[in-house]
């Protein structure tokens, strides 16, 4: 009896071992990959969004290089207000009722991007950590600018009063997004030289 129940107690324990080694590689598979962490708030999901239409429109072109350049010089002091660095090839529109319309519509979605980063930047705490924030509007008023350049070109030397007018505020949009995005920039580098000091204290 006793030797019976030796054996049970033994298959047991080893039965449990062998439940433990399938939980454990069962763990190992479902082990979350490292994959971009999603965007988290408006100001990220407004961006994306700005910068992946105005890359599937042909508005912009650009790549990590230019980004790198524009987050330098944001970081630096911001944007100077006529910077101009146009991929070559970047789509021309050509008939003028369709680049209106791509006017339009580059404005509204620079003018929801630029409002939500006013206001979050108005409610987040002052030692919020903005920096994906940043990287982000960057990225969107790298690709607002290109967008700029290539309606300016399509537009040529006469156009409609229309089509100049809806330029103009558009570009006024432009504008106000490098604003927010300096702002952005003015605010972490707050941060860094309150921090600096404290550490100095």
């Amino acid at each position: 009896m006793k030797l019976a129940t030796s054996f049970i107690t033994i298959f047991m324990i080893s039965g449990l071992g062998a439940c433990s080694t399938v939980d454990l590689s069962q763990v190992a598979i479902e082990k979350p990959q490292n994959t971009a962490r999603p965007a988290h708030n408006v100001v990220e999901r407004s961006s994306i969004s700005l910068t992946s239409l105005f890359r599937s429109k042909g508005w912009s072109k650009s790549g990590p290089e230019e980004k790198t350049n524009t987050a330098t010089r944001v970081f630096l002091g911001g944007l100077e207000k006529n910077h101009n660095n146009t991929p070559k090839d970047i789509v021309v529109t050509v008939n003028m009722a369709q680049l209106d319309a791509d006017i339009l519509e580059a404005n509204t979605q620079i003018r929801q991007t630029s409002k939500a980063a006013e206001v979050y930047l108005t409610i987040a705490e002052i030692g919020a950590e903005l920096d994906d924030e940043l990287s982000l509007l960057e990225g969107a008023l790298l690709a607002a600018r290109e967008a700029q350049s290539g309606f300016e070109s399509s537009i040529g030397a006469n156009p409609s009063v229309k089509l100049q007018q809806d330029f103009e505020l558009f570009s006024s949009s432009v504008g106000r997004l490098k604003d927010i995005t300096d702002a952005y920039g003015d605010r972490i580098r707050a941060q860094i030289i309150a921090r600096a000091s404290a550490s100095a204290s």
